[in-house]
């Protein structure tokens, strides 16, 4: 993704949205019901597209006693890591996260 990128307006027709610490955080996780992927975008450019059906299980990992990290595991290997976030966000992100990621075909 090139730097004016960021500038264009993206198609959210199929996307589900989180922001689980407000948009003050500047940290949000998406959802595209249609290519049935996760979509982090976080701060200072971070991003990462993941395939459901490429996750197994969503942990948050501890980084202090008030913040902490959610990643995205693949047979006990992560594939995806947020940017530091309070634990209430991180809680937050990992529940929205499992409710699409053990969603039951509809």
């Amino acid at each position: 993704m090139g730097f004016f990128d960021f500038f264009k307006p993206r198609n959210k027709e199929n996307i589900e949205e989180c922001w689980p610490g407000g948009k003050i955080l500047q940290v949000h996780v998406e959802y595209d019901t249609v290519k049935d992927e996760f979509i982090y975008i976080g701060r200072y450019g971070l991003r990462f597209t993941m395939p459901r059906t490429d996750v197994s299980e969503i942990v948050i990992q501890e980084v202090s006693r008030t913040h902490g990290v959610v990643q995205l595991l693949k047979e006990q290997v992560a594939v995806g890591t947020t940017d530091v976030m309070p634990h209430e966000a991180c809680n937050v992100a990992k529940q929205w996260l499992d409710e699409r990621l053990y969603k039951t075909s509809e």
